[in-house]
């Protein structure tokens, strides 16, 4: 292992250790192969040495049947297949980690029904600080921020409520909050606002809400109208601070001016609303529902780039963007022409378009592949990732 300037790296050497931005997150995992394009890309982060093996790899067009051992030995390791190993999923939900993430995870979202049905119907005390504070434990099982992601993306189900979507914004809510810097006191109000954002939906008839199919004109009116009905349940207790009901009111604004309901814009919309805006979107759009399969978080990515970023607060979804997307490094995932393989870069001027290195060690920038199909350079038209195994 040796230390080698960034300027002089060059395609082919092999990372001895994981690569580090200068905030501790990974870039290129230990392990990896490098090529022109992630050589190029690292230029970007302000690093100015890695830590590589002495030698090259062996040439990865050669198959690793017709090497040698000593070639074998050299060359960068294979992933190994499916017939292999277990997915990422399952391992996952083997561990005990998750387990008590489950149990925790199904204990609170039944609270928060039993709680929220009993002050609607029973005219109870609302225990808004118990389910925040029960909610919370979910976040401090000696997990990392970033696996936050792995637990949710394990725990999805086309029976999902309600309650299981507000407690997932509430989780994502105060992960991107930490990921902004935001004080501990203004963590805790976001993890609030993303538990109680859509309150407002049990105020509507259920038959629209429970709809296994596209609503009509009419129908999404109604739906829409669970923002204002929420404030105004919200608004029934005086515990509840401002910036939650607010959440509530403004949680499908947009900062260009095409949320609902009143069109507000940039400073007009609450910081808190602007993250669980973000996290709504994510969770919803990730989650299976009766009529659709859930979307892998790349594709949910994508949405949001192509979506146009205006129309989020810039701060807050680039650092989303960049954060997630990093969280799925060395996942395993299926791409559209079938083939499998790791995520072993991010792009950062493309976040869901990764280099992925498949099961028979071939680098495949899914940027640059898409650029070279928009030239009609290559067969690899909208190559993309289709789901995290």
């Amino acid at each position: 292992m040796k230390q080698i300037p960034i300027t002089e790296l060059t395609p082919g050497m092999v990372t001895a250790q994981d690569i580090l931005s200068y905030d501790n997150k990974t870039i290129v995992p230990k392990n990896v192969v490098l090529t022109e394009n992630i050589i190029t890309r690292l230029e970007g982060y302000s690093i100015y040495y890695a830590q590589i093996e002495d030698k090259l790899a062996e040439d990865l067009s050669v198959p690793m049947a017709s090497q040698s051992e000593q070639q074998q030995d050299a060359a960068i390791s294979r992933p190994p297949s499916a017939s292999q190993s277990k997915s990422s999923k399952e391992k996952m939900k083997e561990r005990r980690q998750f387990e008590r993430f489950s149990h925790g995870y199904t204990q609170c979202a039944e609270h928060f029904q039993n709680n929220l049905t009993k002050s609607l119907y029973r005219n109870e005390p609302f225990r808004a600080n118990e389910l925040l504070k029960e909610t919370m434990a979910l976040l401090h099982q000696d997990m990392q921020e970033i696996s936050i992601f792995d637990m949710l993306l394990n725990m999805r189900s086309k029976d999902d409520s309600i309650y299981s979507h507000c407690i997932d914004v509430a989780l994502i809510s105060n992960v991107l909050s930490r990921w902004l810097h935001f004080s501990e006191a203004d963590q805790m109000m976001a993890t609030a606002c993303g538990l109680f954002h859509d309150v407002g939906k049990f105020m509507l008839p259920a038959g629209v809400l429970s709809k296994p199919g596209k609503l009509t004109p009419e129908e999404f009116e109604i739906v829409k109208t669970h923002t204002t009905e929420g404030f105004h349940l919200l608004g029934r207790y005086s515990s509840i601070p401002d910036p939650v009901k607010n959440t509530a009111l403004m949680h499908h604004e947009k900062c260009d001016g095409s949320g609902y309901p009143y069109g507000l814009t940039g400073d007009e919309i609450d910081k808190f609303s602007k993250i669980v805006t973000i996290a709504d979107i994510f969770d919803a759009m990730t989650s299976e529902r009766a009529y659709r399969s859930a979307m892998c978080p790349f594709t949910v990515i994508k949405y949001f780039e192509d979506d146009g970023i205006q129309k989020y607060d810039m701060k807050y979804i680039l650092t989303f963007l960049e954060n997630v997307s990093n969280s799925y490094l060395n996942h395993r995932v299926t791409l559209s022409n079938g083939m499998e393989g790791n995520v072993i870069f991010i792009n950062h001027d493309n976040y869901s378009k990764p280099v992925i290195r498949t099961e028979n060690n071939e680098v495949i920038d899914l940027q640059a592949t898409y650029y070279q199909s928009m030239l009609q350079l290559t067969n690899n038209k909208n190559l993309s990732i289709e789901s995290i195994i």
